[in-house]
């Protein structure tokens, strides 16, 4: 299989498999200048996968598309993930589980982001919540911040970015 062949096939975004594949962190061998994957191996490695869960991540942004991409990148570092589209739909999730990881955006509909990190916060103190916004230098970033986030992501960002705030929150929670 093809790298986009492959990512069809895992339901994750090309260039997420591409990384993956580049950090050795997906099964795929180099052939020229290109990825190339095997259906029965990669069968495999999702049973392994499926095993090794990491946790459970939170997603919150009203934009489908970076619901989407935070979940791929994430899922692809072996965490569950629920996406939600609002600060009140975050607290009904939060009421149902603990999450070990939220990546908020500041800027929702209905409940600011700033007050559901708040109320999460208030909820579950060992979750763990990264902001992720366009508006880093905004005084609601600065409000967001003040309340204690361990990373602010702005937007947009690299897939880099939120890996490090994972491998981060996995030591914060050892």
């Amino acid at each position: 299989m093809t790298a986009k062949e492959a990512a069809e096939y895992l339901r994750l975004n090309y260039m997420t498999v591409y990384k993956l594949a580049q950090k050795g962190k997906i099964p795929a061998t180099k052939v020229g200048g290109n990825w190339r994957f095997k259906k029965d191996i990669l069968d495999d490695w999702l049973t392994k996968q499926a095993v090794s869960i990491e946790g459970v991540v939170l997603v919150v942004d009203d934009d489908p598309r970076v619901r989407e991409t935070l979940r791929d990148i994430i899922s692809g570092q072996g965490y569950k993930v629920v996406t939600v589209a609002t600060g009140e739909e975050a607290l009904e999730e939060v009421d149902k589980r603990h999450f070990d990881l939220v990546f908020l955006d500041l800027m929702l509909p209905g409940i600011s982001g700033s007050e559901a990190f708040a109320a999460i916060k208030e909820k579950d103190k060992r979750t763990v919540v990264v902001i992720v916004t366009g508006y880093g230098d905004e005084p609601v970033a600065m409000e967001a911040m003040s309340l204690g986030p361990l990373f602010l992501i702005r937007k947009p960002f690299r897939v880099e970015d939120v890996i490090e705030a994972l491998n981060v929150a996995i030591k914060i929670r050892r």
